[in-house]
């Protein structure tokens, strides 16, 4: 090693590099907008790496086929729309930019109501999406819940891991069978109606 050079450390070592994420941001960014052009089920791994201009055995290297790499494109894009889960400084508050953030994922692209049929033909896409849905929910739930503790405002806890579930369920059905996106009145009745309610309800 030169002598001018500075060692590695073991956690150096354990991180991604900056041109491996800016490679793997690419690469999902490829992934989305063949989704959204030409839907789930046309999209291939060689149209993938033509896009990304990335070989597939990159590819392979990191994702086992089509549906893991859809799966993660979404997942990022979910994770952009509820960045850090934003602390607004009330509990009614924060639930009300959740749940704009999971209007802008399902809407956006690639949406989850754009993969339909491919969650419903593909098991292995069905099952990545149902549990960085699953695990979503639950963690952006707790970490409002326990923030709001914090703050000394009263929250049945016990609630806190089905809450987001429940929001997500409501706004994909609205989403699936109107056509169009809730406006913010009626995602602040969906927080209001249902979520608060739900979080404020006296544990027996």
């Amino acid at each position: 090693m030169p002598a001018h050079a500075t060692p590695r450390t073991t956690a150096d070592l354990g991180r991604p590099s900056r041109r491996g994420e800016a490679r793997r941001a690419a690469i999902l960014d490829a992934v989305a907008e063949l989704v959204t052009e030409v839907g789930y089920e046309r999209v291939t791994v060689d149209a993938i790496a033509a896009r990304a201009r990335a070989s597939k055995t990159t590819l392979y290297r990191r994702w086992p086929g089509k549906a893991e790499l859809v799966a993660e494109a979404l997942c990022r894009r979910a994770e952009s729309n509820i960045a850090e889960v934003t602390d607004t400084g009330t509990l009614r508050d924060d639930l009300t930019a959740a749940v704009a953030g999971i209007v802008r994922t399902l809407t956006g692209a690639p949406s989850l109501l754009g993969l339909l049929e491919g969650v419903r033909d593909d098991a292995t896409l069905r099952s990545l999406v149902r549990s960085q849905i699953e695990e979503s929910a639950v963690n952006v739930g707790r970490t409002i819940c326990t923030r709001a503790t914090a703050r000394g405002e009263s929250v049945n806890l016990a609630s806190a891991d089905r809450v987001m579930s429940l929001a997500v369920a409501a706004l994909f059905m609205d989403i699936l069978l109107t056509g169009v996106a809730p406006d913010p009145a009626a995602q602040s009745a969906l927080v209001d109606d249902a979520l608060m309610p739900i979080l404020r309800a006296v544990q027996q």
